[in-house]
C-alpha cells in the first residue's frame, strides 16, 4: 500500500532530525472492531502531536503537528467543524505549551509554492482572528503571523529539512 503524501511529510521531517536529539513519533493509527456481522465501528486515537523532539544541548522540547497540503489549509475553530488542522490538536499543543522550555507549534508545508513554516502556538489565536474564512493560504501565514521558514533540500524523490538551523531559530 502506498504512503499517504502527510506521512510521507512526516517520514522526510523525522529523518531531517539531528542525531544527537531524541524524537518520538507517538502512533496515530485508525483503530477498530467488529461491533456486528456487516458493520465495522472505527476510530481513531487521538495523538497528542505528530512528533516530539527533545534537544539536551538546547534544553528544548518541542511538540510539533506536521501539515502539507497544495495551497490552503483548512482549520477547525471548534469541534464541530472539519479542517485538516483540527480542534483537539490545537488544544494538546496549547497544553504542552504551559511547561517551561517547551515550544509547540505547527510546521505547514505549502506543496504549491515549495515552502514550510513553523508556526508556534502562541500565535495561533491571534492569527485565526484576523482569518474570516474557514482556511487560510501562505499570503495569510505570512501577513497575520510571524511564522519561521524551515529551509529543505529536494533529494531524488524525498526532502530533507534544515533541522539544525530551524532549531536554532526556534530556540529564542
Amino acid at each position: 500500500m502506498a504512503r499517504s503524501v502527510g506521512k510521507q511529510f512526516e517520514d522526510n521531517f523525522k529523518k531531517s532530525v539531528p542525531d544527537y536529539v531524541l524524537s518520538y513519533r507517538p502512533p496515530d493509527s485508525a483503530q477498530g472492531f467488529d461491533v456486528g456481522s456487516s458493520n465495522k465501528l472505527r476510530f481513531s486515537r487521538h495523538s497528542p502531536c505528530d512528533l516530539m523532539v527533545f534537544d539536551g544541548s538546547r534544553n528544548l522540547f518541542l511538540t510539533l503537528e506536521l501539515k502539507t497540503f497544495q495551497g490552503s489549509c483548512s482549520f477547525e475553530r471548534d469541534k464541530s467543524e472539519k479542517g485538516i488542522v483540527h480542534y483537539y490538536q490545537i488544544k494538546s499543543l496549547k497544553d504542552f505549551a504551559q511547561y517551561n522550555r517547551v515550544i509547540s507549534g505547527l510546521v505547514l508545508d505549502f506543496r504549491s509554492s515549495d515552502n514550510t513554516y513553523f508556526l508556534n502556538i502562541n500565535q495561533w489565536d491571534d492569527f485565526i482572528s484576523h482569518i474570516e474564512k474557514k482556511s487560510f493560504n501562505e499570503k495569510d501565514l505570512l501577513e497575520y503571523a510571524s511564522p519561521i521558514l524551515i529551509h529543505k533540500e529536494k533529494l531524488k524523490v524525498n526532502y530533507r529539512y534544515d533541522l539544525e538551523s530551524f532549531l536554532n531559530d526556534v530556540n529564542y
